[in-house]
């Protein structure tokens, strides 16, 4: 049975922009469903769908910004280290 269903301009834009090629309306409305059942039930999907998804950063950036956070990290502790125990 095919029901109407009005959506509003933004909602169609982006049911339009999540078509694959040969899938009707209701096979996107219908696999964005699962994909989000799926998602809250299982912890890896995120792992599993990270090729499908858009980096921030590249890998050597993000490799970088991990060295930038622990030295600024080793600093941090070294400072609250010589407030508790002086410049010994």
């Amino acid at each position: 049975m095919v029901k109407p269903v009005s959506l509003s301009d933004p909602a169609f834009e982006a049911l339009r922009e999540e078509k694959q090629e040969g899938e009707s309306d209701s096979d996107v409305v219908l696999r964005l469903i699962e994909e989000a059942r799926s998602s809250r039930k299982d912890p890896m999907h995120f792992v599993r769908t990270r090729s499908q998804r858009e980096r921030a950063l590249s890998y050597e950036e993000h490799l970088e910004a991990i060295e930038r956070m622990d030295e600024a990290d080793r600093e941090k502790a070294i400072e609250r280290w010589e407030e508790r125990h002086g410049d010994s």
